[in-house]
């Protein structure tokens, strides 16, 4: 069996590297005998000595994450060029980038199986670009109504998906290249996520099939402080524990918390001040 790789990317606030933590902490849990390499890109290194035997922990200088950052200076932009720089690093090999606030919740396997010549994998499917009725979704056509990529306007007929989640095939990784050269197009403009998760899903679902992976594969992007305060605890514990007590630990007992109850976006962004809840520049 051909060695598959799993990135997460952990650059900037201490939250994220305690995310990016927990979520390889179930990858292991959930690996099995699947032959999986997992990489933790991240300027806070010291965060994971506990996992330093299991995973490639690789400390990214600053003047990487610029280049990353692109030329327009964007966050959001890191986690498809990191992924873009790992499949030059493993040619031939599949790879898969979940976001920091993930984890899996089943076998690992079976989402690495969805990788194909003809398929990729994304989180899951939200909604029509075009038709959607937010104000954000409005926001986001006005602005791309306005703009043009490589001579051409740009075309909204495709479903957005949550990128928390991006699997990609060897020989697909040239659509990479045209998502990182369209968000660089459109970046000096409009500096929302949304141009990163449309880039894409954009692309990959124009050239391939998409295969989701929310079976597998838990993003609690709505619902962070709560994780965050739980996953800290859990942590903290482990320090203290050798790897596979730990491990035992999170198969018999994951966390789960109540479901999310949507509020209105002031209200969210007011209890995210008030907890202290920075943006996550490597996804939702």
């Amino acid at each position: 069996m051909e060695t598959s790789h799993l990135l997460y990317l952990s650059i900037g606030s201490a939250d994220l590297a305690v995310q990016a933590a927990y979520a390889a902490y179930s990858a292991l849990t959930h690996r099995g005998n699947f032959k999986l390499e997992i990489h933790i890109c991240t300027d806070r290194g010291g965060a994971f000595t506990a996992l330093r035997d299991r995973v490639e922990v690789r400390e990214v200088d600053p003047a990487t994450i610029r280049d990353w950052r692109g030329p327009a200076n964007y966050p959001y932009r890191m986690k498809v060029a990191a992924l873009r720089e790992m499949a030059g690093r493993f040619s031939g090999q599949k790879i898969l980038f979940a976001d920091s606030d993930t984890f899996f919740v089943a076998s690992v396997g079976p989402v690495f199986e969805r990788i194909g010549p003809s398929s990729s994998v994304l989180h899951k499917r939200e909604y029509p670009v075009a038709s959607h009725p937010t104000g954000q979704s409005a926001r986001f056509r006005k602005e791309m109504s306005r703009r043009l990529f490589r001579g051409s306007s740009i075309n909204l007929d495709a479903d957005m998906w949550n990128s928390g989640a991006i699997g990609v095939h060897p020989r697909n990784l040239h659509l990479l290249d045209t998502a990182l050269a369209f968000i660089d197009a459109v970046a000096p403009h409009y500096r929302k996520q949304l141009l990163e998760q449309f880039a894409v899903s954009y692309y990959l679902q124009k050239n391939t099939a998409i295969a989701p992976c929310d079976d597998a594969l838990f993003h609690y992007w709505s619902q962070k402080p709560d994780y965050q305060r739980a996953i800290e605890a859990r942590l903290a514990r482990w320090k203290a524990q050798p790897m596979e007590a730990a491990l035992e630990e999170l198969r018999a007992k994951p966390i789960i918390l109540p479901a999310f109850v949507r509020r209105h976006g002031w209200v969210r962004r007011m209890r995210d001040r008030v907890l202290g809840v920075s943006p996550d520049p490597s996804g939702h």
